[in-house]
């Protein structure tokens, strides 16, 4: 069932067979899929969607996620994800995000998003697109836990991998929910069995496309709100540029 009132909107979610994980649970790239999707979906029903902006020479990009979970759900199960604008900054709109399942609120998470400008494939700023639209300030479901990400420098963890075409998203760049795939490659393995991912916050600096080859990096980090974390770097091989970096949350089941 999807409501909408005013600048609010919720739609539901069904977790299909070919999500969960080898632990019957999703990874939470399955929950930003989500997000990306309603706030798509919003956008269009409030008149700046793909392709009202596609008409001025722009399209939305997504510069930041901050998303915490406190449980993962499984293949039958349902989410329901409550989202709305949540402001303007400079050169960035906001939108916050409100997650639940049968047993109530399961996360929350908040996002930045810039209007890039097709031709010059610089940010515009949003008032540019939105043409003055009276979008209220509204409260966050999360915030934004620093200024930036902090920037990881030397990963004590590798994996080198290639953009494929499949990762295209509809702007033909590599989707972001991809970046976040490509950042838990250089995850060991051995931490994947033993723990569950239930937070990141991840910054996107830079475009990349299929064909670009890239090393992910990470190392161990201090642990935060009772749980471990990792830093993440995405740098590409071709001219050593820094494509994402992230901060991720971890903890047994």
């Amino acid at each position: 069932m999807t409501t909408n009132s005013a600048f609010t909107f919720e739609h539901g979610y069904d977790i299909r067979s070919y999500e969960p994980r080898p632990d019957g649970r999703v990874s939470v790239t399955a929950i930003c899929d989500q997000l990306q999707d309603i706030a798509s979906r919003h956008a269009d029903k409030l008149g700046f969607g793909y392709h009202d902006l596609e008409q001025s020479g722009h399209f939305w990009i997504l510069a930041r996620l901050h998303l915490m979970v406190d449980r993962l759900p499984g293949f039958g199960e349902r989410t329901s994800i409550l989202t709305w604008p949540s402001g303007k900054e400079r050169l960035v709109a906001l939108r916050d995000f409100v997650i639940s399942d049968g047993n109530g609120q399961m996360g929350a998470a908040t996002t930045s998003w810039v209007t890039l400008n097709t031709r010059t494939h610089r940010p515009d700023p949003p008032d540019t697109v939105l043409h003055e639209r009276n979008i209220p300030e509204r409260e966050h479901a999360l915030a934004f836990p620093t200024k930036s990400v902090t920037r990881l420098k030397n990963g004590e963890h590798t994996a080198q991998l290639t953009a494929r075409r499949a990762d295209m998203d509809i702007n033909g760049h590599v989707n972001n929910v991809k970046y976040l795939e490509y950042c838990f490659e250089a995850v060991p393995m051995e931490w994947l069995r033993e723990n569950r991912c239930h937070g990141v916050d991840i910054q996107f600096r830079s475009e990349s496309f299929p064909g670009d080859e890239y090393v992910s990096a990470c190392t161990m980090d201090a642990p935060d709100q009772g749980m471990d974390t990792f830093l993440h770097t995405l740098t590409r091989l071709s001219d050593d540029k820094e494509i994402v970096r992230m901060r991720s949350w971890w903890k047994q089941p």
